[in-house]
């Protein structure tokens, strides 16, 4: 005991000062504590189990990992950090003064320290002209979120971001530069790419947090990197998907451009031909034709019939009387009935296309009956014996030959119409033919 007692005087000094000077510290060093705050958001993805217009849509890992690995690269990168301390930044030099809400008073009053006067005189300039600038873009920061400062206002803020990108990319000295790629505590990219995202398991969210030692500053940089996010991605996929609908536009419009010459090649190959419609056409052409063909077989075989019973009347009459029967007169009469019967049938096939016709069609018919009365009475004065050397009456002969040979000249007449019809079909046949395989084509 008297051993320890001595010690302690000996070492008294020693146990005296050592704690107090540790406490000292202790008070000297907290006398302005730095704090860390953290802030926390989650975003919404729906990449994996978000709606799709794909009715048969299938659940890929690959391809929802990959999703989520551009995401996650996008909020990692540069540019979007770029973005974010600038807005940051422009938010900041646009408050009046300091708000815990947003910046405390030290940071605001360190950054109002190290702002050069033509950024301030500059903002002074933005906020009074105001009413001389325009927005492009009725998307702003502020435009769904809460946490944008409702004293500034949205049009002065992006003014104020365009300005600083653009100050800050004129240059490698400028304050906006260096307050980015230094050591800077809250706007560095350095400071800002501390941020982490991280995918929660297999869920369609992410989890962002960020430390920093203002608490508004901490909450308004994972503000604007949700707002920068969210605008990025959404600005990737629609590039993609206006790319690919431009591709198929392009198809679309060389597709009709396309069916459009070929269009005006047809019409103009119609209007050549005169087609308005080639198969009805083409049909009704082939069916007339065939009609054509069995009516000339036809009247063919009837004056094939004629003409031998014609032959053996003739021969009854003997051939002293038939010399005697075609005389000049009867036989001119024979050749005007026949060019009378023939005009009769022109004009009976063009009475229906063209009803002018029928007047000339009557006169006709008449001198074709006077016609045939003259020869009938020309051959009653030529023949005034009663009976052929068979024994058969004369006139009946003479009525029967007379019959047949105005039939048949009648049947001949509608035969040279119908080989003249048969011809101008032929023709028209001959351009229908190779018509179909061109219209085809095209």
């Amino acid at each position: 005991m008297i051993e320890l007692i001595r010690l302690l005087r000996t070492h008294m000094v020693l146990l005296i000062a050592a704690p107090l000077m540790l406490a000292g510290l202790v008070i000297l060093l907290t006398q302005k504590p730095r704090f860390i705050y953290a802030s926390e958001a989650t975003l919404y993805t729906g990449l994996a189990s978000g709606s799709s217009i794909e009715m048969d849509k299938t659940f890929n890992y690959f391809v929802t990992n990959t999703a989520f690995d551009n995401l996650i690269n996008i909020i990692n990168s540069r540019e979007t950090q770029q973005e974010v301390a600038i807005r940051l930044l422009a938010e900041h030099l646009l408050l009046k003064e300091a708000a815990p809400k947003y910046i405390s008073e030290a940071s605001y009053a360190d950054l109002m320290k190290i702002t050069p006067a033509y950024i301030t005189d500059h903002i002074h300039w933005l906020q009074s002209n105001r009413a001389a600038l325009k927005s492009d873009n009725p998307e702003t920061e502020a435009t769904g979120n809460p946490l944008f400062p409702v004293g500034i206002d949205p049009v002065l803020f992006e003014h104020t971001v365009d300005w600083l990108t653009i100050l800050m990319k004129s240059s490698d000295s400028n304050f906006v530069y260096k307050l980015l790629n230094y050591e800077h505590p809250h706007y560095s990219i350095k400071a800002i790419s501390s941020i982490k995202a991280v995918r929660l398991s297999n869920s369609d969210l992410i989890r962002l947090s960020y430390e920093t030692d203002d608490p508004g500053i901490c909450q308004q940089t994972l503000s604007f990197f949700n707002q920068r996010c969210i605008s990025n991605y959404r600005l990737i996929k629609e590039n993609h998907s206006d790319e690919v609908v431009r591709y198929f536009e392009n198809q679309l419009s060389l597709a009709n451009e396309k069916l459009r010459a070929a269009e005006d090649k047809l019409l103009g190959f119609n209007k050549t031909n005169n087609i308005i419609n080639y198969y009805e056409q083409s049909k009704a052409v082939a069916v007339v034709k065939e009609d054509l063909a069995v009516d000339h077989n036809n009247i063919k075989a009837q004056l094939a019939g004629l003409d031998a019973a014609i032959k053996r009347l003739e021969e009854k009459l003997n051939i002293q009387q038939l010399v005697q029967v075609k005389s000049n007169r009867v036989m001119e009469k024979k050749r005007q009935l026949g060019d009378v019967n023939y005009a009769i049938a022109n004009a009976e096939a063009d009475e229906q296309s063209n009803p002018s016709v029928a007047t000339n069609l009557a006169d006709l018919r008449n001198l074709a009956n006077t016609l045939k009365n003259e020869i009938k009475e020309s051959i009653d004065e030529l023949y005034t014996y009663q009976h052929t050397t068979d024994g058969l009456p004369v006139n009946r002969l003479l009525d029967e030959w007379l019959n047949n040979v105005v039939e048949a000249e009648s049947l001949r007449a509608r035969m040279q119409v119908m080989e003249q019809r048969n011809e101008d079909f032929q023709e028209q046949y001959s351009v229908y033919a190779p018509a179909g395989a061109h219209i085809k084509r095209i």
